[in-house]
């Protein structure tokens, strides 16, 4: 049965339809003249997103404001057609079947670049989710391990996600409207909407099946069967992967799809989805762009967590392979990055390994991806492999704690999950600082203190030409903006609280991240230069 299961995923993989359209991104080089103003947030967010920015004082700014509309009528004018315009970097992505078009092109004023993310395809890719794809049946009723090697059960008891909004990026959720282990999800609604990003205006529904699995592990409400991490959470289900093919064009569709996922209000992203190489390998990412904030999609995903959404990703499953290592966004510095573990806590051999001797060190913690128990777009459940399920599993554990501390934000919530894994202060590049226990990290009745460590002294704040730090653990501070840019270093004086330079002083006035880095990892908080 197993192996006529896994003859049909194949079929359906090889019979994919692809476009022969080239694929280009677009990069502007302002918004000026735009319409749309900070002022005026309800012109382009959601009344929820806006309201989560207000809850954790995080401020909307020129990333928040759409592409100048002139621009799009201008591409098409030339010729391209506009599929998606990206905020947050202020491009677009655009088509054309002529492949002389762009090389002859007399770009306006607005535009800085033109790249190719996607050639006519050279041939079909193999199957990308092929760890995943062994699958066997089990009987019913083993999601118990998942949930409790986290100690997920005891945070159940507090939260189940109601309330709570995750936005899952994936390849598409073959048949998950009509199946039984989602029947409570759609009772009470709990599906908001869909969007194909791929062929916009597509049914996710039907295609690729490797959303459905990654949305059962989250979503399956079916108690004495199988019970999801976030079984009360609501869910958008965006597709961006493309999965009969491996082009830049598809980290592109991703970061489109983030967007949309703050623009609507989520709270949380999971996307079981990483990009290392390509079917032309002159597109492939070498091992220098795996900084943390280089790659696009990384640096997207990077402002997805300043914008207040927290962002899960699947490590990658390339353990076993040549390159080994996670791929974006992933490794982007603010994500929370998951590897692989097996009932038994052990590592698993296909799991992706961070970068030795990175300033972020990656991943971050490990859940159980091994014969983890998912549901497939035919009604079975059964058991899958592939850091693909381990993934959801921590993204619906941090929706349900995102549900007791909704004051909290993003990095709060990251940063608390790194700390309560199994080997915190440790860190390894293949399972991070491990096993996180969640039981540690919602208030017992009757207490009065939560388990969310307050982060190292650093004051004033807001702050004009220095800053104090009140910790000689600390050795370092870095300061982000809220597009998630680093834009200044300092090391702490060594026997001195007092940081004090010309760079604080000329700093422009606004909100920061600052990462606090000491001989035991990271602290972030959030800062304001007045």
């Amino acid at each position: 049965m197993a192996r006529l299961f896994l003859i049909i995923f194949s079929t359906f993989l090889l019979s994919t339809a692809t476009h022969a359209q080239l694929h280009y991104w677009v990069q502007f080089n302002t918004k000026a003249e735009t319409p749309y103003s900070i002022n005026n947030p309800e012109a382009f967010l959601s009344q929820r997103s806006i309201e989560r920015r207000n809850r954790h004082g995080i401020e909307i700014d020129l990333t928040d404001l759409p592409v100048n509309p002139v621009f799009i009528d201008s591409l098409n004018s030339l010729g391209l057609n506009v599929k998606h315009t990206s905020k947050w970097l202020n491009g677009a992505i655009v088509t054309t079947t002529d492949t002389a078009l762009v090389s002859t092109l007399d770009y306006p004023s607005f535009i800085d670049t033109i790249q190719i993310r996607k050639p006519q395809p050279l041939k079909s890719s193999v199957n990308k989710f092929s760890v995943e794809d062994s699958l066997t049946h089990i009987d019913y009723g083993e999601s118990y391990d998942q949930v409790s090697m986290l100690n997920g059960n005891l945070l159940h008891d507090k939260s189940t996600g109601k309330g709570i909004w995750i936005a899952v990026i994936d390849a598409g959720f073959k048949n998950a409207d009509s199946l039984e282990v989602f029947d409570s999800l759609y009772a009470r609604n709990g599906i908001l909407g869909t969007r194909d990003f791929v062929n916009p205006g597509g049914d996710v529904y039907d295609g690729h099946y490797h959303g459905t699995s990654v949305l059962s592990v989250m979503a399956a409400n079916q108690p004495g069967s199988f019970v999801g991490t976030a079984p009360g959470a609501s869910y958008w289900l965006l597709r961006s992967e493309d999965a009969p093919t491996e082009y830049p064009v598809e980290e592109d569709y991703w970061i489109v799809a983030a967007e949309f996922a703050d623009s609507v209000g989520c709270n949380v992203i999971n996307t079981s989805l990483g990009y290392t190489t390509f079917d032309d390998a002159s597109f492939n990412h070498t091992y220098s762009e795996f900084d943390g904030n280089t790659l696009r999609i990384s640096k997207a995903a990077n402002m997805a967590v300043n914008k207040g959404i927290v962002v899960v990703c699947s490590a990658g499953n390339s353990g076993y392979d040549s390159w080994r290592y996670i791929g974006a966004p992933s490794e982007a510095e603010n994500v929370l990055s998951v590897a692989a573990v097996n009932a038994k806590r052990d590592t698993v051999y296909f799991s992706s390994a961070g970068f030795a001797g990175a300033a972020v060190p990656k991943p971050d913690v490990a859940a159980m991806g091994a014969l983890t128990t998912v549901a497939t777009p035919y009604g079975n459940i059964v058991q899958g492999n592939g850091t693909s399920f381990s993934s959801p599993v921590i993204a619906g554990m941090a929706a349900c704690l995102v549900g007791i501390y909704p004051e909290k934000t993003a990095f709060e919530i990251i940063e608390t999950i790194r700390k309560s894994g199994d080997l915190y202060p440790e860190h390894n590049v293949k399972t991070g600082y491990g096993i996180p226990d969640f039981s540690t990290l919602f208030k017992d009745e009757g207490s009065s203190s939560s388990k969310f460590e307050k982060y190292q002294a650093l004051y004033p704040n807001p702050f004009s030409s220095y800053l104090y730090i009140d910790d000689e653990e600390i050795v370092s501070i870095e300061l982000y903006n809220t597009d998630g840019t680093r834009v200044l270093k300092l090391d702490k004086p060594k026997n001195q609280k007092k940081i004090s330079s010309t760079a604080l002083i000329n700093l422009p006035k606004g909100m920061y991240f600052a990462i606090l880095k000491g001989k035991n990892g990271q602290n972030i908080t959030k800062l304001i230069k007045e």
